[in-house]
């Protein structure tokens, strides 16, 4: 059986990590010895005009030194969140969320193909009172005519959303696939209208 997915991935990501933690560590001793190359040239330079003071060995060890180092490591560590992986994961972590937010409104290029009957608080679908959701490619409006309707949003893939819809609120939006039920909340009249692509 083939190993499942997830864990090719972290597997994989982990054997980089290692690898990018090997070469911080060696890029890191490079540039510490580059920080102290530059201190010695920095000083031997600066003898050439003159005495040097206890002063300016100081200040030129501690700015050269830290100055190089800081750049230095700066890339240094740039470096190493790009080779582990660390960069991928949070690229990732970004792209999920932005896939994860409930839409406020319908995606362009969609067409309505069916309208259900208007509902009450006693003749609403019991079905609709329970999750459930519309099949893939099939979005809705939820329109409240009169009263007020309690819209919920409860599929994992999706933040947790509780919105009560009323003829002055924008229609409920229903995302395909996504798990979702309404409530009356006292006298109510609504109907949903479906929208698809239609392709030529």
């Amino acid at each position: 059986m083939a190993p499942p997915r997830k864990l090719l991935e972290s597997v994989g990501r982990g054997s980089d990590a290692l690898a990018a933690q090997g070469d911080f560590r060696r890029m890191m001793v490079r540039i510490l010895v580059a920080s102290l190359l530059m201190v010695a040239s920095a000083i031997w330079y600066l003898s050439l005009f003159g005495p040097l003071t206890t002063h300016m060995v100081v200040a030129t060890v501690l700015g050269v030194f830290f100055s190089v180092l800081l750049g230095c490591g700066l890339f240094a560590a740039a470096f190493f969140s790009a080779k582990s992986g660390h960069d991928q994961v949070v690229t990732d972590a970004t792209a999920r969320r932005a896939i994860s937010i409930n839409p406020a409104v319908l995606p362009d290029g969609l067409d309505a193909y069916r309208r259900t009957d208007r509902f009450t608080e006693t003749s609403v679908p019991s079905g609709l009172l329970r999750d459930h959701s519309t099949k893939a490619g099939t979005w809705g409006l939820i329109r409240v005519a009169k009263g007020r309707l309690r819209y919920r949003i409860t599929d994992p893939r999706r933040p947790a959303l509780e919105t009560i819809l009323s003829p002055e609120t924008p229609p409920g939006i229903v995302e395909p696939t996504i798990l979702h039920h309404v409530e009356p909340l006292g006298p109510v009249c609504f109907d949903v209208e479906f929208y698809r692509r239609v392709t030529a």
